[in-house]
């Protein structure tokens, strides 16, 4: 009996049949950057000045009937100042592959241009949300948790693939590390949001095994005289080294405008300095009498927000953090919240697909880093466009020929800044345990 045809059998002669469009598998989402952009303002010139008020006039007393009046004050004011970053994205496609996808007729299911135009802008966007939070210098936190203030382990939260990017290429990466103590908080600091220690090194043959646990190794103690256990730092990447000087070239994010010496030529670290103003509310979770970690609590996050209305009688506007971290809010919900028949909170506080704490809305986003969380006024933020982000229009065209190819190049390009102008009504609480 002769055999039957199989589907094995006929392979040659049928077709495939491709369905499309072109599926997108990459997360795009670029929250924090959102956020900026609902706040942008255009500028033009060499810099642009933003001026702040920071101190009273002093010649305010109560006297006497006859009695001579307090010494004439002035009002403390100083200005930021700050530059464009230069953002780009650079693509190539030979003339054969534009030939071949025919600009996605039915020979592909996108042409080899629009797939590399239009993704490259989705590319952009995704660096551009990332250094909107750690963008700059200032890569992420330190948080006590031992009792000696030795050179070895501790414990880290922030950008570990930025600092791993760095210490790869540098080896034994210098960094210094800053107490954010709030003077206004904290009146008996003396380091205040000053250096504890100029140089000290993450050490390179230890990151790869160490980072993934949350912990980086130092090589120097630090100078911890009259911090408070669990205390919060921020880690500088020094640039001393010219491998790392790409990092003068971005703009400044969340952490280096919120934890930096050094606000936009402002210096916001000196005792007695009027612009001690500029302070955020930078924390660590509490942390036990040994100075072990502890869960994150509701008190802490209350904590968080009552300094910043103290010091700015303003409260953040939303809370962000890692989608993985988002767990540990929903932890301290379980018992308390009534659900309704359809699974959904019967409050705003504790819905799991509307998470908010004290009315303030808690958003998920993919580039807040792991351990930390970012209390936000979204009203004090900007971002001062120089040029909008587009295809660079060169002699009337986005595309140039490359010399002596049959290839075609083109670039995306996008002049900004971001800053905020009221950094003590923001705040960070670090250390969030390690799931």
């Amino acid at each position: 009996m002769a055999a039957p045809q199989t589907i094995l059998s006929i392979d040659a002669i049928l077709k495939d049949y491709y369905i499309g469009p072109l599926q997108e598998q990459l997360n795009n989402e670029v929250m924090v950057l959102q956020m900026f952009e609902k706040a942008k303002i255009s500028w033009a010139g060499k810099q642009g000045v933003v001026p702040v008020h920071l101190s009273r006039n002093s010649g305010v007393a109560f006297r006497g009937d006859g009695a001579a009046l307090k010494d004439a004050g002035t009002q403390g004011t100083k200005r930021f100042t700050f530059q464009a970053a230069y953002l780009y994205g650079r693509f190539e496609v030979t003339g054969p592959a534009i030939a071949a996808a025919a600009k996605g007729g039915t020979a592909s299911f996108i042409g080899a241009l629009e797939l590399e135009m239009d993704k490259l802008k989705d590319d952009v966007r995704d660096t551009a949300d990332r250094t909107a939070i750690s963008g700059g210098h200032v890569v992420g936190f330190l948080n006590q948790r031992k009792s000696e203030a030795g050179a070895g382990d501790w414990e880290f939260r922030g950008d570990l693939v930025k600092l791993g990017d760095a210490v790869a290429l540098v080896g034994d990466l210098d960094v210094a590390i800053v107490n954010c103590s709030n003077l206004a908080l904290n009146p008996a600091q003396t380091k205040a949001y000053e250096q504890i220690v100029s140089t000290a090194k993450v050490k390179a043959t230890s990151y790869a095994a160490k980072s993934a646990t949350g912990v980086i190794e130092l090589t120097a103690a630090l100078d911890t005289t009259g911090l408070s256990v669990g205390f919060s730092a921020a880690v500088v990447i020094d640039d001393a080294d010219a491998l790392v000087d790409y990092l003068d070239d971005e703009p400044i994010g969340v952490y280096g405008n919120l934890a930096s010496e050094s606000l936009f030529t402002v210096d916001r670290g000196q005792v007695a300095n009027d612009a001690t103003g500029l302070q955020s509310v930078i924390m660590a979770q509490d942390v036990d009498a040994a100075g072990a970690a502890e869960d994150l609590s509701l008190m802490r996050m209350q904590e968080v927000i009552d300094n910043i209305s103290i010091t700015s009688g303003m409260e953040p506007t939303v809370i962000m953090m890692n989608p993985i971290d988002r767990a540990q809010y929903i932890n301290l919900l379980q018992g308390t919240v009534q659900m309704n028949a359809q699974g959904s909170a019967q409050s705003g506080d504790g819905g799991f697909l509307g998470l908010s704490y004290a009315g303030i809305p808690i958003k998920s986003a993919r580039h807040v880093d792991r351990g930390l969380m970012l209390f936000l006024n979204t009203k004090c933020w900007k971002l001062a466009v120089l040029e909008d982000g587009k295809f660079a229009d060169l002699d009337g065209s986005v595309l140039s020929r490359v010399v002596g190819k049959d290839s075609w190049e083109g670039f995306y390009k996008w002049y900004y800044q971001h800053y905020c102008y009221r950094p003590n009504a923001n705040g960070i609480l670090t250390g969030l345990t390690w799931a």
